[in-house]
C-alpha cells in the first residue's frame, strides 16, 4: 500500500517533533551548536570559543544531571 502526501507529513512531523524532545532533554539546544564543554557525563565549567551572547545555564548541565 503506498503512502499518501498527508501520511508522510505527519511521520515526518512525529520524528521532528521526537528529535526536539530528546535534545531538549539531553540538555541540547535545538540548533545543534555546542556552547560548553559539558558532557553526557561531566558538567560544563566553561564557554567554548567563538560562541556569542548570553549561554543559558541548562546548557551547562551534564544530560544525565536533568531532573
Amino acid at each position: 500500500m503506498a503512502q499518501t502526501t498527508f501520511d508522510k507529513q505527519v511521520e515526518e512531523t512525529a520524528e521532528s517533533l521526537m528529535f526536539g524532545i530528546g535534545r531538549i532533554v539531553a540538555g541540547r539546544g535545538l540548533d545543534g551548536v555546542k556552547r560548553t564543554g559539558a558532557t553526557f557525563w561531566q558538567p560544563g565549567t566553561r564557554v567554548l570559543p567563538k560562541v556569542e551572547g548570553r549561554v543559558p545555564r541548562r546548557f551547562y548541565r551534564a544530560a544525565d544531571g536533568i531532573r
